[in-house]
């Protein structure tokens, strides 16, 4: 058994076919499933090993996380779950939880909540979580608030009156010289004014911007990606000051613990070292804090000197040339594939 997450008084580990009975046990009990909007759904021993086999395994395969198995460690019982699944109906990372009534009202429901928060922005390197509970579930709502989920919104689902609340914890880091901050619509011109530039985007997979609203729509496709799990984006500020000069960010794959990184200065301030300040920052941030993380990719084109003389500079290996992997602007472009491992650090 490999222990996923441990507290004082229980362990979360993934799921197997021969929990089908414990499954059975906790998840065709009325009390449990009174909230949850499943109710009858796992109601014989094949329904429970369906669950275990369609769903959790499935879901441990796609995404690399799933609901775990709660084991109260003084009786050695699964007694219910408690862990992150990601929910495709609203694109979102979700924080879910129950188990047998008999272990109620003890402070477990909590313990097991904050643990899997804590490994899911800690291991999983998650920044933003949603967590659903019905209205009338004034113990999961408690959890909630208590582990500082701030609602959204009220709506109706199947007859059921369900919250949405949320969980969102922006990381902000800084370097000696950069801030790294989040890119909202605030910074929009910005964001035009460094992707606007022929230079930013010799070696880049974006078009030159000719207008804002390419700009909101690149903000808003990287705060979704954030949103959905996938990764962070981050713009670079010069500190004490308002002017933002670069970005940089990854996207995570928790799966094969990896993540690929991309960066870009704007053309006035190059040649100062900032893209390495700002590299090395993200990505000592990025080993320190995604426990599970294990090696940082970056592609980058074999014209692109600068980029390639840096990534060299700070340990990244060069693994080979992706023949054609890059595909934009109407053309398809090789690519020399960087690589830095964990246990290989800059």
């Amino acid at each position: 058994m490999t222990i996923l997450i441990e507290t004082p008084r229980l362990i979360m580990r993934h799921f197997t076919l021969d929990d089908a009975n414990d499954v059975l046990q906790f998840n065709s009990n009325e009390r449990v499933t009174r909230y949850t909007g499943d109710a009858g759904f796992c109601d014989n021993l094949q329904a429970s090993t369906n669950v275990i086999k369609k769903l959790w395994l499935k879901e441990y395969e796609t995404y690399g996380y799933a609901r775990y198995a709660l084991i109260y460690k003084e009786h050695n019982k699964l007694i219910g779950f408690c862990g992150i699944k990601y929910e495709t109906q609203i694109e979102r990372p979700d924080i879910g939880y129950r188990m047998l009534p008999e272990y109620w009202g003890q402070g477990l429901g909590f313990e097991a909540a904050q643990a899997t928060l804590e490994h899911a922005t800690n291991d999983l390197g998650l920044t933003y979580l949603i967590g659903e509970v019905d209205e009338n579930n004034d113990a999961s709502h408690r959890i909630l608030n208590k582990l500082g989920f701030n609602e959204i919104k009220r709506y109706q689902y199947e007859s059921h009156p369900l919250i949405q609340l949320e969980y969102d914890r922006f990381p902000t880091i800084e370097s000696k010289r950069l801030c790294f901050i989040e890119q909202t619509k605030q910074y929009i011109d910005d964001v035009y004014a460094l992707f606007s530039h022929p230079k930013t985007c010799a070696f880049y997979d974006l078009s030159t911007f000719s207008t804002l609203e390419q700009a909101a729509e690149l903000i808003e496709q990287d705060d979704l990606a954030r949103r959905q799990g996938k990764g962070v984006r981050w713009l670079l500020k010069i500190k004490d000051s308002d002017k933002v000069i670069g970005s940089c960010g990854y996207k995570y794959d928790y799966k094969d613990r990896s993540a690929r990184i991309s960066y870009e200065i704007h053309p006035d301030y190059w040649q100062v070292g900032y893209a390495q300040e700002a590299v090395s920052t993200m990505i000592a941030w990025m080993f320190g804090s995604i426990k599970s993380l294990n090696r940082i990719e970056a592609y980058v084109m074999p014209e692109n000197l600068a980029s390639t003389k840096l990534l060299k500079r700070i340990g990244f290996e060069l693994e080979g040339l992706l023949r054609e992997k890059g595909v934009w602007k109407d053309s398809t472009h090789d690519l020399n594939l960087f690589s830095l491992l964990k246990s290989k650090p800059q």
